[in-house]
């Protein structure tokens, strides 16, 4: 009942009230001037019209309370329908008979079927993935998580959990809810391969330090091969640092606590201080590196100096590891609209066509790259991503790169209005 609606009858009541104390008045003051016909007329026509008017008003209120309620549980049904229809695990209701009383859209996914061929019928008409219909209709115990895995036509592995609850014990109505951990069981394996991965990584450097650190200790009189030793306990300590730094970045990035210091950049000295830092590499490989250098002026961007020759320098450095010798490697920065596009394409081992979508991922690293038995975290790109996300550009993987060959990498930054 509205606010209105009950000031609506309050004045009623006031008026009824207001009109019986008039009357009364009226008769104990002037006692004997009225008749009774004349009692009847002013007192009780007027009282029983106030009743009727005050029982008419609250009939009309109970009914339209009524019609409100039903309008709100219409409401409240339908939301809750969307709600359902929009999860993203997948909802099946069926009876102890196994016959399919409700299935929401992800479900229909799941099982690869549509609803409308569904609901209503047995479950067994679930032809498509006998081996997910066996796990969903199994008797399994209330609360309980049952996994199921399988793969598809094309070779890709899926996997699901799916959890029971009861609805209604009488009817024999139960609840399954299906939800897809593909990508959380993917990162788990990434997750325990790179710390095989990284044990590996730290152990080797430290096996080399611990032994050249042994041979200089018993052989310091031998000059020339305690030089070599003392070059190799600094190449594995660089090793360590950079290892160390990475798993440092990975850490800050999670807990949003990567920290940006931005100013005006000129972007043309961040990438030849970059090519300075590969050099030496590139030399040793017999790699050609060609730097296109921007027409027309060196383009500056606002951002974070150290964070973004990191991004430059993780690029070519990928760029040379996996690069054969002779190779060639070409650096382009153009203006693209209202960005900067820096890229860098080899004549390397490429990318394989299943792993494009997954190379900024943390952890992962290409099987054609863990074929040349190199080195890699499997992190430099996915650092590289939140780097370039945080100064407001995207990162990517093109395709094909010098010649058709090898990889090209990119990135974009908006640019600074005007150019240094």
């Amino acid at each position: 009942m509205s606010k209105s609606d009950k000031s609506k009858i309050i004045w009623i009541i006031v008026a009824v009230l207001v009109l019986l104390f008039t009357n009364g008045v009226v008769f104990h003051f002037f006692p004997g001037k009225f008749s009774i016909f004349a009692y009847v007329l002013f007192l009780f026509i007027p009282l029983a019209v106030a009743v009727v008017v005050i029982f008419t008003k609250f009939s009309l209120l109970f009914i339209k309370d009524i019609e409100e309620g039903k309008e709100e549980s219409l409401l409240f049904q339908e939301r809750q329908k969307e709600i359902v229809e929009n999860m993203v695990e997948g909802l099946v209701v069926h009876d102890s008979q196994g016959k399919i009383l409700i299935m929401n859209v992800a479900a229909e996914n799941f099982l690869g079927i549509k609803k409308v061929e569904l609901v209503g019928k047995m479950a067994d008409k679930i032809t498509n993935q006998p081996g997910l219909f066996k796990v969903l209709f199994n008797n399994f115990k209330e609360g309980e998580i049952f996994e199921h895995s399988f793969v598809d036509e094309k070779g890709q592995e899926f996997s699901y959990q799916i959890i029971k609850a009861t609805l209604n014990e009488k009817r024999g109505e139960v609840l399954k809810i299906i939800r897809d951990v593909t990508r959380s069981k993917y990162l788990d394996k990434m997750k325990n391969e790179y710390i095989t991965i990284m044990s590996h990584k730290f152990l080797t450097p430290l096996t080399n330090i611990k032994w050249s650190a042994d041979f200089l200790l018993n052989n310091s009189e031998d000059a020339e091969r305690s030089e070599g030793n003392i070059k190799n306990i600094l190449d594995n300590a660089d090793k360590l640092v950079k290892l160390t730094s990475y798993l440092l970045d990975i850490t800050e990035i999670e807990e949003g606590l990567f920290g940006y210091n931005f100013e005006k950049l000129d972007m043309n000295a961040l990438v030849e201080s970059a090519v300075q830092g590969v050099i030496d590499a590139s030399e040793q490989k017999r790699i050609e590196i060609i730097y296109h250098k921007p027409k027309g002026g060196n383009y500056a961007v606002s951002g974070d100096r150290v964070r973004l020759s990191v991004a430059i320098s993780n690029y070519l450095d990928n760029a040379v590891k996996y690069t054969p010798e002779n190779g060639k490697i070409e650096i382009f920065m153009e203006e693209n609209g209202d960005d900067l596009r820096f890229s860098v394409s080899d004549t390397g081992i490429g990318v394989s066509p299943e792993s494009a979508r997954l190379l900024f991922s943390k952890f992962f690293r290409d099987k054609w790259a863990k074929s040349l038995h190199t080195e890699g975290s499997g992190l430099g790109l996915f650092i590289i991503k939140n780097i370039i996300e945080h100064h407001g550009g995207k990162s990517g993987y093109s395709g094909g790169g010098v010649n058709g060959k090898g990889s090209t990498f990119y990135f974009t930054l908006p640019l600074y209005k005007s150019k240094v």
